[in-house]
């Protein structure tokens, strides 16, 4: 196995065990487990656990980006945009044992190293600001009506949507996320 590749798995195992336990209910031992590598060869391509966690929320933003700029490729419809985007949030949801990476570092947060929480606080800002522009040119092609300010409604669906995957993964039913999607859409619609 290349370099490369021991780094992507070791990424690629250290989001899973964050997602199913969190940030700190896993360490480099519980990793070489099940990477099947020693924990010094950890080391050396992650020296701390907050470098770790750094590169792997800058994976996770990055393909979540990427995942919204082919929303945008794909259809000029803000509500279309919408439905989309919440989709993203049922696949993190189907295996039932998991939720989004964001929502459980954010559940994580104060024991976050600064570079950590630098990398969250990105995350969630670059999702409010697309939420935002697409809530925008929905009030403008008459799609969206609502009142506040569409900062304010943006930061509320996706907090809804973040809470919908830790309820999600709580009860076992997938079909919170399907209740909250509803609950967006019936409160942006233009009647």
């Amino acid at each position: 196995m290349s370099t490369s590749d021991v780094v992507v798995k070791i990424m690629d195992i250290a989001e899973e065990l964050i997602k199913e336990r969190g940030y700190n209910a896993f360490s480099y031992r519980d990793l070489s487990k099940e990477v099947g590598i020693k924990t010094s060869s950890i080391h050396y391509h992650f020296p701390t656990k907050g470098d770790l966690a750094k590169k792997i929320a800058e994976r996770y933003r990055d393909n979540l980006m990427a995942a919204i700029h082919l929303i945008d490729q794909t259809t000029d419809d803000p509500k279309e945009k919408l439905v989309k985007y919440i989709h993203i949030f049922y696949e993190i949801v189907k295996t039932g044992d998991k939720i989004c990476f964001c929502a459980m570092m954010a559940a994580d947060y104060s024991n976050l190293p600064d570079e950590v929480k630098q990398e969250i606080n990105k995350l969630f800002i670059e999702n409010e600001k697309w939420l935002t522009k697409v809530l925008k040119a929905g009030i403008k092609s008459g799609v969206f009506d609502f009142s506040g300010k569409p900062e304010d409604k943006a930061t509320a669906i996706f907090s809804a949507l973040e809470g919908a995957t830790i309820s999600s993964r709580a009860f076992s039913d997938i079909k919170r996320v399907s209740w909250v999607e509803e609950m967006i859409l019936s409160s942006i619609e233009s009647k």
